[in-house]
């Protein structure tokens, strides 16, 4: 459990991955056989061309992430090569121009101010954000998503002491010495009751040695030191699986659906859903565009800018989607919430409003279950939480805040069923 989210990439091939028969997978091979050979170019075309025709495919869009991210490091030697560069011009005599010359100056500008690791972490983030468009079971891209924007960093101002005890009690647990290492991480609570991750630790060494008691009262502790950060909550469900208590587990995992819908903590809840003997349904719809936004980054044309493939014609109940931005916009803030009265709808998030105007517009099979909800009156709860996206997020972080009974009743009601 410890440290499941350290971001280490290791992009060789795995013998799991030759040893499945899943034709997607096979094609893979040849990625992780290109990543060996350093051609990252290639690998990254390669998985690409894949996912353009299998746009679901969650394993490729967390291995594009992988080679992306390698990319992102890479420029960042390059970028010291840049601003180390020396520029020369010369007239049209061949005559070596003065430094200050215009030209000279203007190119060495451009040069200082041009960051190939910018315009490369904007890819990447990019990849992140479109894996969660068309997949979800691109696990990898959603933890990561999360860990670069949501995730916030916690023990910046820990004593020289408390860290001592703790630096100690990561030796130990790396030992698998659990009980000699959780008397450790006490002290360095003790030296620092608000040391967050001491806390976590600890919850791990009573996990680890299958005292669940103790270990769900750390991470109880955790999520309340830290209630917006998911680890703790992720923590607390694997423990209650661990103890067979799995109604604990579905609702911990309702919990933190309404801190931040992570894909990795819908595995979890299906898990707990399975062993309790229930079932569970979630209709969740590929997106074929990015959601709307009142301001379009994409649009920005600055030297460092990633600039974003183009997006073929929309299509289908799209269309209507796309069209609702110019109608609501008007009466929305910058985050797309909804704040100036006006007889478009009732609702007061963009997202929801632009459902609203597919459902009016098309009666496709695709909107079937969205069709449902509305009728229900949960709308807002699969549009927001089911049919998440990163970039809507404060649209989702405000209806959660002030709707988290409502989302548990509509997991109850229409996710979790009893067989």
């Amino acid at each position: 459990m410890k440290k499941l989210h350290s971001f280490i990439f290791v992009l060789f091939v795995s013998q799991a991955l030759h040893s499945q028969s899943n034709k997607l997978d096979k094609k893979l091979e040849k990625t992780y056989e290109l990543v060996e050979k350093g051609k990252l170019k290639e690998a990254d075309e390669h998985t690409e061309k894949i996912l353009s025709a299998n746009p679901e495919y969650g394993k490729g869009w967390d291995l594009l992430a992988k080679i992306r991210y390698k990319e992102y490091q890479d420029s960042k030697a390059s970028d010291n090569l840049l601003k180390n560069m020396t520029v020369t011009t010369k007239d049209k005599n061949g005559k070596q121009s003065p430094k200050d010359d215009s030209l000279t100056k203007a190119f060495t500008d451009l040069l200082s101010n041009l960051s190939l690791s910018k315009i490369a972490y904007n890819k990447y983030t990019y990849t992140l954000r479109k894996a969660m468009l068309t997949s979800d079971d691109a696990y990898l891209s959603s933890a990561l998503l999360r860990n670069i924007f949501i995730d916030v960093d916690v023990d910046t101002l820990v004593s020289k002491k408390a860290l001592k005890h703790f630096n100690e009690a990561e030796e130990e647990f790396a030992k698998k010495n659990y009980d000699n290492a959780a008397k450790i991480y006490k002290r360095a609570i003790e030296e620092q009751p608000n040391f967050y991750k001491a806390n976590m630790y600890m919850g791990d060494c009573f996990y680890f040695t299958g005292n669940y008691e103790s270990a769900v009262g750390c991470f109880r502790e955790a999520i309340n030191q830290h209630p917006n950060l998911l680890e703790p909550r992720k923590y607390i469900i694997d423990t209650y699986l661990k103890a067979h208590l799995y109604d604990k587990a579905i609702d911990d995992a309702i919990d933190a659906m309404t801190v931040y819908p992570d894909l990795s903590i819908a595995v979890k809840m299906e898990d707990a859903v399975y062993y309790s003997q229930k079932k569970i349904d979630i209709k969740w719809l590929p997106r074929e565009v990015f959601p709307n936004k009142i301001k379009q980054d994409s649009l920005k044309s600055t030297l460092n800018d990633y600039n974003e493939p183009k997006t073929p014609e929309v299509k289908g109940i799209w269309i209507s989607y796309k069209n609702s931005l110019s109608k609501i916009k008007p009466f929305c803030n910058e985050k797309g919430i909804i704040n100036r009265t006006n007889s478009l709808t009732a609702s007061k998030y963009m997202e929801v409003f632009a459902w609203e105007e597919m459902l009016k517009n098309s009666a496709s099979a695709d909107l079937e279950q969205a069709k449902k909800m509305q009728k229900d009156g949960f709308l807002d709860c699969y549009v927001l939480v089911t049919c998440f996206h990163y970039d809507f997020y404060d649209q989702y972080k405000d209806f959660a805040k002030a709707n988290k009974n409502k989302i548990r009743e509509y997991y109850k009601k229409y996710i979790v069923e009893k067989n």
